[in-house]
């Protein structure tokens, strides 16, 4: 469903970030006055503010949520990228580096067309959660079908 969906798939995950944000602003909140003192208590305090105005950001801009939450993506997306291909070529004596390598620029690809594609935002979120969402089912159904195989029903069939 998600998958045929994914501008409404992205919605979705803006406003769980908005939520989360949310959440956590006010656990820092919470935090700040109930468990630290001092410095620390107000330090904790600008961050659940800063929590909220995020939150309250997602909430409001929507649109310009997801086209920031997409960029970081992509960015990530590169960095971890680079850091994979330089990782294969510090480990090439050893077996297998060319996977690595693989992956490297696998990551790195994907991080570029994201940040190069102009309609990313309105898919790119909506497709990961979809994916996740797909494979979290797969699993879920793999290991049910696993226990109604191998399980025993009820401890008096031992």
């Amino acid at each position: 469903m998600l998958l045929a969906s994914l501008p409404f798939a992205t919605l979705s995950v803006v406003f769980l970030f908005g939520v989360l944000m949310m959440i956590g602003g006010v656990l820092h909140f919470i935090a700040a006055f109930k468990i630290f003192d001092g410095g620390y208590r107000w330090l904790w305090a600008l961050f659940g503010l800063l929590y909220l105005t995020a939150g309250y950001y997602a909430f409001s801009t929507p649109v310009k949520t997801a086209i920031v939450l997409t960029n970081l993506l992509a960015i990530v997306l590169i960095v971890a990228g680079v850091i994979r291909i330089l990782n294969a070529f510090i480990f090439k004596a050893y077996q297998g580096w060319g996977w690595v390598l693989f992956s490297g620029i696998l990551t790195l690809l994907t991080g570029i067309i994201i940040l190069m594609s102009p309609d990313a935002p309105f898919w790119v979120l909506g497709l990961f959660l979809a994916v996740d969402i797909l494979f979290q089912g797969i699993n879920y159904l793999t290991l049910a079908s696993y226990i109604k195989r191998e399980l025993p029903q009820s401890s008096a069939d031992v």
